[in-house]
């Protein structure tokens, strides 16, 4: 599939910085680098050991693309499947207890303000674009290497 990694990589870069610029907006500094380390250092348990196993996935990715830009072809794609799906799922699950955490919290402060909620969100949305922009890589290789249909 020729376009999936459009798709992935668009859709990540959106999600990306609407979380960025939605921090942003709450008051949180101007700089995206900045903002985007203060949304991962503020992060949850979970959500940092999700940003570390994305590390290790990205660096998994990045040897297999090197590897794989020096071959004809890919080695398997039925790994490389898995790797383009497995970091937008796990930015997913992040994104999704995150969520669950800001809605229990809205229901216990009886908050409902976006400008209160705003960081959290972001905080919420940022693991999902890493994700979809890192499963972008794994995605753009395979349709590279795969047979014209």
């Amino acid at each position: 599939m020729k376009s999936l990694p459009w798709i992935l990589g668009l859709a990540g870069g959106a999600v990306l910085v609407g979380a960025i610029g939605l921090a942003i907006w709450a008051g949180m500094p101007a700089n995206p680098l900045t903002t985007f380390g203060l949304l991962v250092i503020t992060a949850g348990l979970l959500t940092k050991m999700i940003y570390l196993v994305l590390i290790g996935l990205g660096i998994w990715i990045a040897a297999l693309a090197v590897g794989s830009l020096t071959k004809a072809r890919a080695d398997d794609p039925s790994a490389l499947s898995i790797l383009s799906l497995l970091p937008p799922g796990l930015g997913l699950v992040a994104t999704l207890f995150t969520i669950l955490s800001i809605v229990r919290a809205v229901q216990a402060t009886h908050t409902s303000e976006l400008i209160v909620i705003a960081p959290s969100l972001a905080e919420a949305l940022a693991p999902l674009g890493v994700g979809l922009l890192l499963g972008a890589v794994p995605a753009a290789i395979r349709a590279r290497f795969s047979p014209a249909a």
